[in-house]
């Protein structure tokens, strides 16, 4: 006994496809109108709706951003300054005799009598700090005086030109006589941060 072998003829068999494959797009338009359209306008809702929500947590996620590196300054500004009061300033009685041979160097290299030289001090309160002021009265021309003031300025000692005084000197203006007002700062822990005792 032969197989019978199947045999597909399309033009027998095309309208029974045709109806499948129209049935199967009516059950798939039919979920897309069920289940698909409105889960996609649902989703576009929820886009529109939680768009001002995005926006706002932007700019907070800015806002906070900003803040963290405000305080990262801060920080850096507090570090700084603790520095700066401790290995810059130091206290008068650790820096004071550095001050003063200093001073006395530059009155020596100079040529200034050094008991000439007047000193004030001032306590700062609001800053902590104690603020010594040195009057030096120097004499000469203007190269000497500005090499004076460059000494000044290059010293490690933290000494700072605050006030240059002129008037006419000898010899008909050739020399000049200064009162330069030096200051530097001491760190004064004994005083509160604040200005209260």
């Amino acid at each position: 006994m032969t197989a019978r072998r199947f045999r597909f003829d399309i033009r027998q068999a095309g309208p029974r496809i045709l109806i499948a494959l129209a049935v199967i797009l009516v059950v798939n338009a039919g979920f897309y109108l069920a289940l698909t359209r409105p889960k996609m306008k649902e989703y576009r809702g929820l886009m529109l709706g939680s768009q001002p929500q995005l926006t706002e947590l932007e700019e907070r996620r800015t806002e906070v951003e900003a803040r963290e590196s405000y305080l990262a300054q801060l920080r850096q500004a507090e570090e700084d300054l603790s520095r700066l009061r401790e290995e810059v300033l130091s206290t008068r009685k650790l820096r004071m005799v550095e001050v003063q041979a200093e001073l006395e160097a530059l009155c020596q290299q100079f040529r200034i009598d050094l008991d000439s030289v007047t000193y004030d001090s001032e306590l700062l309160e609001s800053e902590g700090v104690d603020k010594l002021v040195m009057v030096v009265p120097l004499q000469g021309n203007y190269t000497s005086l500005r090499n004076f003031l460059q000494a000044v300025e290059s010293s490690e000692k933290f000494l700072l030109v605050e006030r240059v005084a002129l008037a006419e000197g000898k010899q008909g203006g050739v020399l000049l006589e200064l009162n330069i007002t030096l200051a530097t700062y001491f760190d004064a822990p004994a005083i509160s941060r604040g200005g209260r005792a």
